[in-house]
């Protein structure tokens, strides 16, 4: 296996001439991206994945594999000593067969992508790969459990995102089951110094409307979060607790007001209250939100927070990318999300992987002729990796004093918190990150 893939490198290292031209342009290019310990990077390499059947593969089928490989670098990453995750755009070229014995197909292919990753390796990093995806799962056995993915996330479909060959106990062997590639990475620079663009941010009556979705961890809790035992209610209070002691107040929304926008049945209704001090306005909803959960009402009051907030916070689970999937969420409400591409917004997935999971398909909804890549009417806050429950009330109060400096000081044009210094006390050691603000105007006075 290991002159297989010496031999993969020396038959695509033709690919490194246009690798180094289209890392010369992306060097050029205005970064999207505010870290406080990472950067993002293009990530290059030429790898070797392992297929078995009677048959010859075709491309289409050949590309599934290699997919399949690239889904799974996914977990050792995470873990790695410097952490790192895929933002999805990847384009992967010359899919070819390099070589059969038995019914065995090796398939080698090139790889180029953005990630984000921790501050440390300049040039190189090391990424963990399945020689054959389709095998490891069941390769990672011992006895009934599989030590090298987590405890509670046992599934073949979890697999992908939490395993680690470097687990305790974990019996996969280098070069048999896994491979390490040395994959060339080229980072790109910070943007040094950027401001939400505050003044854009209220809505035609002079408020800052800022919706927090909170997605109950454990749906067979109570649904009230002034006194369930979900552990996100456990947030939802915190937080709560945080505004009030500054000078807002709540007003808990009738069911009659609820069921005006989400259209839910006797008993289904979630918890919303507004919270309020002068000009800005929160909203705080409580109440499921899996993709297969009883998340309909959550998917209502998610669509009109899409449409019509200033700043969207959803806090809860990613369910690896499912539960905030655009087109099950359409598809379940019976309608489309009517993003305003006239209108600056902010968005913040305080959840796992959210930088993967919703990033560049939310930008895709702001896309105008004026604004092909969507950045200039939104900025999109997420985390490379898992974040737990207990860091979100942190990151709220964070973004609260923010808003609340930004009005306060904002006839004498001080005080505003920069991204740069947000994403300093945000981040919890989980890639935290802003992407979208390098076309954002310095901010001004809040009329």
């Amino acid at each position: 296996m290991k002159s297989l893939f010496v031999l993969t490198l020396a038959s695509f290292a033709v690919l490194s001439q246009s690798v180094d031209a289209a890392s010369m342009q992306r060097k050029n290019e205005k970064k999207l991206y505010v870290g406080s310990n990472s950067t993002e990077a293009l990530m290059t390499f030429s790898a070797v994945v392992e297929y078995e059947s009677e048959r010859t593969p075709i491309l289409r089928t050949m590309k599934k594999i290699v997919e399949s490989q690239i889904e799974h670098t996914i977990g050792p990453m995470s873990v790695a000593n410097y952490s790192a995750v895929p933002k999805g755009d990847h384009e992967i070229s010359d899919v070819q067969i390099i070589s059969k014995k038995g019914n065995v197909f090796s398939i080698g292919y090139n790889y180029k992508g953005t990630i984000v990753l921790e501050n440390g390796p300049k040039k190189t990093y090391d990424i963990v790969v399945p020689v054959n995806p389709a095998k490891i799962y069941q390769a990672s056995f011992v006895g009934d459990v599989s030590p090298c993915t987590d405890e509670h996330y046992q599934s073949e479909g979890d697999f992908w995102y939490f395993w680690s060959p470097y687990n305790e106990g974990c019996k996969l062997k280098k070069n048999k089951d896994y491979a390490i590639v040395t994959a060339n990475i080229t980072r790109f620079e910070n943007t040094k110094l950027s401001y939400p663009e505050y003044h854009n941010l209220p809505d035609e009556n002079g408020n800052i409307t800022i919706h927090v979705l909170f997605g109950m961890d454990d749906n067979s809790k109570g649904r009230n979060p002034l006194n369930s035992g979900d552990i996100n209610a456990e947030n939802y209070r915190a937080v709560r607790e945080h505004l009030l002691s500054i000078g807002y107040t709540a007003k808990k929304w009738t069911a009659a007001e609820v069921n005006k926008i989400a259209k839910t049945k006797d008993g289904a209704a979630p918890f919303v209250e507004n919270i309020q001090k002068g000009n800005i306005i929160y909203r705080f909803f409580f109440g499921p939100s899996a993709i297969d959960e009883d998340s309909l009402a959550f998917h209502w009051f998610y669509k009109d927070a899409l449409e019509n907030a200033s700043v969207m916070i959803y806090g809860g689970h990613s369910g690896l990318g499912g539960h905030l999937d655009l087109d099950t969420i359409e598809e379940n409400l019976g309608e489309p999300i009517k993003f305003d591409t006239k209108r600056y917004q902010i968005l913040f997935f305080d959840s796992c992987t959210s930088y993967k999971y919703y990033n560049q398909n939310y930008f895709d909804r702001k896309v105008t002729a004026k604004d092909p890549k969507g950045t200039k009417m939104m900025d999109i806050f997420t985390n490379g990796l898992s974040t737990y429950f207990h860091v979100m009330p942190d990151s709220n109060k964070a973004i609260a004093i923010a808003f609340d400096k930004a009005l306060g000081y904002a006839k004498s044009g001080n005080g505003f918190v920069s991204y740069q210094t947000l994403a300093k006390q945000i981040d919890s050691d989980n890639l935290f990150g802003v992407n979208g603000d390098e076309d954002n105007a310095a901010p001004k006075k809040i009329k």
